[in-house]
């Protein structure tokens, strides 16, 4: 299994027939005024590009990480069938509410498929200074 995409959006959600809409998508920073600070909302957007070999029980993980520890984790399976047929595509939806950011800085945006990391991408929480 591979992770083609990982995306951060104000909004995300997909179809039955695997169509995806963002909105606001594609941020990599948060500008904040107060340390430690809480993002009311953000959705993360994966797509798992999966093959006949990978079928079978997968397991999945999704981290927010930063200096101080996890600030978000989820995990779930992703079941593929026997009769998978080429390559298709697995689109997720994860809905963060309330994260809460000790400290500014880097954090690290993890997705790990049977423990392995498979993508991931930085998240910087920008303090800004008051005047």
């Amino acid at each position: 299994m591979e992770v083609s995409d990982l995306i951060l959006a104000d909004y995300a959600t997909v179809s039955e027939r695997g169509k995806f809409t963002l909105v606001g998508a594609g941020f990599t920073e948060i500008a904040t005024k107060k340390i430690p600070c809480v993002h009311n909302l953000m959705f993360l957007f994966i797509r798992i590009k999966a093959t006949k070999k990978d079928a079978g029980r997968n397991r999945f993980n999704v981290g927010v990480i930063g200096e101080k520890g996890s600030v978000f984790k989820a995990e779930g399976d992703i079941g593929i069938k026997d009769n998978h047929q080429g390559k298709g595509y697995i689109p997720i939806v994860l809905q963060l509410n309330n994260l809460k950011f000790d400290s500014a800085g880097d954090y690290s945006i993890e997705v790990r498929i049977n423990g392995e990391l498979r993508k991931s991408q930085n998240l910087r929480i920008k303090h800004l200074e008051s005047q």
